[in-house]
């Protein structure tokens, strides 16, 4: 099959979404919803099986969800393994049969048909069996000329699997961090099955900045990665749908506006149903969000915010961010990111701040625990000045 491979990536609620089945309505794009995740984690834990130091891999389960590598001290060498993580690394054949379920039960969330296909996944390497994927997406629209998927928190991977696809478009969305809290707590109030961790996606969602920024600026990525911000997605939709076909060389069509076409009701927590694309929510948080946990993201995500669209609403009071990262701990939902440990979690937090705001040169272990790269750091630290 000749095609050329699309990823899109972003936190969970941030509009995946709504780029992903934009571009899935182009007669020449089709986008896999979600199905990878559980291959991803399976990359992950062989990386650490395979590669990681015995300090690294001792502490290490293979359950876990993945990392925002904050403030652990093996946080970097973690990150640093995902980064490089090569396309031959090969795949045991014996989890074959376990990891096609569960991709097929991901794969049915938003396609039967596309699930029962999985089942004839295979390879030897992770790289061949990404391949094998994304071969089974093609089979879904023979005509498509560009293949891929969207998937929530695995930015880490995007050099995987730049090396397994160079000729691969990478987009990867962003979005305000309050909107998406705000866009979490009226889940959670909807359906209390669908309650998470706010700090935990705070954490991620400066993650994935600082990847962001690394990967656009990486001469070896050039040409290939480009943030969309979820507010001008959602505003003007036509103008990026044109820049999107422009990049990749299709011409436009109207149906990538027509999302209820496909009997999409739309993905927000506000009920907004039956309507193709919608800016209403784009401010939504500074009605929704009470001053405390308003406090709580410009505290988590104010130093990554300076090299955003976005910019810090309030001056934090870090007693009544450590009164409500508190109250998150005890209630978590169904996974978490962070320690558990508050001392070493909001101790972190407080490092942060002391060090964005420090005249002195930064000590490179130190600053990637709080920042996950020095250059991070270096770029907040400018645009700060």
């Amino acid at each position: 099959m000749v095609y050329r491979p699309i990823f899109i990536f972003g936190v969970a609620r941030s509009g995946t979404n709504l780029l992903a089945r934009m571009l899935d309505r182009h007669p020449l794009v089709t986008v896999a919803l979600d199905p990878l995740m559980p291959l991803f984690r399976s990359l992950r834990n062989a990386m650490v099986t395979q590669y990681a130091p015995a300090a690294v891999e001792q502490g290490f389960s293979p359950t876990l969800p993945f990392q925002d590598y904050y403030f652990d001290p093996h946080g970097a060498t973690m990150l640093d393994l995902m980064l490089e993580t090569p396309a031959d690394l090969p795949f045991n054949h014996d989890g074959l049969a376990e990891l096609r379920e569960k991709v097929a039960s991901r794969a049915a969330l938003e396609s039967k048909a596309l699930a029962a296909k999985i089942y004839t996944m295979e390879g030897c390497t992770y790289g061949a069996i990404f391949q094998s994927a994304l071969d089974i997406f093609a089979s879904m629209k023979p005509a498509a000329s560009w293949v891929g998927s969207k998937e929530v928190w695995a930015l880490e991977f995007l050099p995987f699997l730049a090396r397994v696809f160079p000729s691969a478009r990478f987009y990867i969305l962003e979005r305000d961090p309050r909107a998406i809290v705000a866009s979490l707590l009226a889940m959670a109030a909807n359906d209390s099955t669908q309650a998470a961790h706010p700090p935990s996606y705070l954490r991620h969602w400066r993650k994935q900045v600082a990847l962001a920024r690394r990967f656009e600026a990486d001469a070896a990525l050039s040409g290939q990665v480009r943030c969309i911000s979820f507010e001008q997605l959602a505003s003007s939709p036509k103008k990026e749908a044109l820049r999107l076909c422009q990049e990749m060389k299709i011409d436009y069509s109207p149906e990538m506006l027509q999302l209820s076409a496909d009997g999409w009701m739309g993905n927000s927590s506000f009920q907004h149903g039956g309507r193709d694309i919608y800016s209403e929510t784009i401010d939504r948080w500074r009605r929704e969000l009470p001053v405390h946990v308003l406090q709580a993201v410009d505290y988590f995500c104010g130093p990554e915010m300076v090299l955003t669209p976005y910019q810090a609403a309030t001056k934090p009071d870090p007693a009544t961010v450590l009164d409500y990262v508190q109250q998150a701990g005890a209630s978590p939902g169904s996974w978490r990111s962070d320690s558990g440990d508050l001392l070493q979690d909001f101790g972190g937090e407080m490092i942060r701040h002391v060090m964005t705001n420090a005249n002195y040169p930064p000590n490179e272990l130190i600053a990637r625990r709080g920042f996950l790269f020095i250059e991070t750091l270096d770029l907040i630290r400018r645009q700060s000045a």
